[in-house]
C-alpha cells in the first residue's frame, strides 16, 4: 500500500504557457519584472517581489522558485519545486519516505479571470504542461486538474482527457467569483467527477475579487484565518446544499485548513447545541456521511480532535512547495513517527489508508 503526499504544490515557470494553443496565444500572461521603487501592491507579491504576471489583465506576483528554495534549507531545489527537474523532485520524495505526492497548482489558488475564454485557455495549457510534466515520473507524480468553471461543458470535456493523463481529482476553491461551491452550474463537473472516480478537492485560496479588496486594506498585514476561510465557507455550505442527496457517492477533501476548526463548523453550521459527547458522534457521523475528507497538521492536538473527526477522514500532507505554511520542513513521516501520542496504527491511516480512500491511486 503507497504512503502518499496528498497536498504538495509546483512552482509554475514561464514555460508553461508555451502550451497555449495557437489560437489562444493574444491570453499569454506576460511577464513583468520590478528594478526600483516601494512594494507593489498585487495577490501572491510580498516587499521583496520583483517579477510579475499580467493575466487577463490583472497583476500578480509570480512565485519566487529561487527564494522558496533558500527559505527550505537546502530541501528543495529551484528545479524540484519547478517540476524542470523531475529527477530530483522523486528524490525529494524518496527522503520524505512517500511513493506518491499529489500536486496542486500554486498559480491557480487565486487566479481570477474576467474572460472565460481566457480561463479556458490558462487552465487547459497548465493541464497539458502538468501532464507533461508528471508523465517523467512514472505514476509517482500524480496531479488535480483545473477547471475552467466559466466553462463547465468545456471542462467536463478536459476531465476526460486528464484521466487517461494522470490527474487524480479536480480543484475548487471554496468561493468562486460570486457564488458559492454549490451553484447549480457547477453540477456537470460534480457529475464527471463522480463518473471518473474523482474527489472535489477544495484547497485554500479563492475566486472572490471582492474578498481580494477587502483583505487588501491599507496597513493590512497577511492572515491566515482569512486565507482559509474559504475552506470554511464550503464546508458549511455544503452541509446545507442538496448535493449530498443528489450525488451521495461523491467525495470531497479539504486541503491546508487543518482540522481544529471542523467540530466548530457542523455545530455551528447545522444549527446544533450538543455537549461535547454528543458533538463527538454527530461530527464523525456528519463527515461520513458527507464523504468529507481533511488534511490535519502535526502540531495539532490530532488525540483530542480524532474524539470527533476519528481515525479515518483526516491526511497528514506536507504542503511540499510552500515552506512556512504547514511546516518548516517537507518532511513529515518522521515527526509523525517520533509522536508518542499517535499509534503506528494509525499514522497508517493518516499517510495511506485515509489518502486511497479519497484519492483512487493504485
Amino acid at each position: 500500500m503507497p504512503a502518499i503526499d496528498v497536498d504538495t504544490h509546483v512552482i509554475e515557470p514561464a514555460s508553461v504557457w508555451d502550451l497555449l494553443a495557437q489560437d489562444d496565444q493574444e491570453f499569454k500572461p506576460a511577464l513583468l519584472r520590478k528594478e526600483v521603487g516601494a512594494r507593489v501592491q498585487a495577490h501572491f507579491s510580498g516587499p521583496n517581489t520583483r517579477e510579475f504576471w499580467v493575466i487577463d489583465n490583472v497583476l500578480y506576483g509570480k512565485h519566487d522558485a529561487e527564494a522558496i528554495a533558500s527559505y527550505s534549507k537546502g530541501e528543495m531545489t529551484v528545479g524540484a519545486l519547478t517540476l524542470e527537474d523531475v529527477p530530483r523532485r522523486l528524490a525529494d520524495l524518496d527522503r520524505q519516505q512517500v511513493d506518491v505526492q499529489v500536486i496542486f497548482s500554486s498559480l491557480f489558488l487565486n487566479i481570477r479571470c474576467t474572460r472565460a475564454n481566457a480561463e479556458l485557455a490558462l487552465t487547459r495549457a497548465y493541464n497539458r504542461w502538468m501532464a507533461e510534466r508528471c508523465a517523467e515520473a512514472k505514476g509517482r507524480l500524480r496531479w488535480i486538474f483545473v477547471p475552467s468553471l466559466k466553462n463547465p461543458a468545456e471542462t467536463v470535456r478536459d476531465m476526460e482527457w486528464a484521466v487517461r493523463h494522470g490527474a487524480v481529482g479536480v480543484l475548487f476553491r471554496g468561493i468562486e467569483g460570486d457564488r458559492f461551491i454549490d451553484h447549480p452550474d457547477y453540477e456537470p463537473v460534480f457529475q464527471k467527477a463522480l463518473e471518473l472516480d474523482w474527489p472535489i478537492c477544495v484547497h485554500i485560496g479563492h475566486g472572490c475579487p471582492a474578498i481580494e479588496t477587502i483583505a487588501a486594506r491599507e496597513g493590512a498585514s497577511f492572515n491566515r484565518f482569512i486565507s482559509d476561510s474559504p475552506n470554511y465557507f464550503a464546508f458549511s455550505v455544503l452541509l446545507n446544499s442538496n448535493l449530498q442527496k443528489k450525488y451521495p457517492a461523491l467525495r470531497f477533501g479539504f486541503f491546508e485548513s487543518g482540522c481544529t476548526w471542523v467540530p466548530s463548523a457542523v455545530q455551528t453550521a447545522l444549527h446544533l447545541r450538543l455537549a461535547p459527547r454528543e458533538l463527538m458522534t454527530r461530527v464523525q457521523e456528519t463527515l461520513e456521511k458527507h464523504n468529507f475528507y481533511l488534511t490535519c497538521e502535526l502540531h495539532e492536538d490530532l488525540p483530542h480532535l480524532m474524539q470527533y473527526t476519528g481515525e479515518n477522514r483526516l491526511m497528514l500532507a506536507s504542503d511540499y512547495g510552500h515552506p512556512g505554511d504547514v511546516a518548516e520542513t517537507i518532511l513529515f513521516r518522521q515527526p509523525l513517527a517520533a509522536r508518542g501520542d499517535v499509534p503506528a496504527a494509525v499514522q497508517q491511516k493518516l499517510v495511506q489508508d485515509n489518502c486511497l480512500g479519497l484519492f483512487r491511486i493504485q
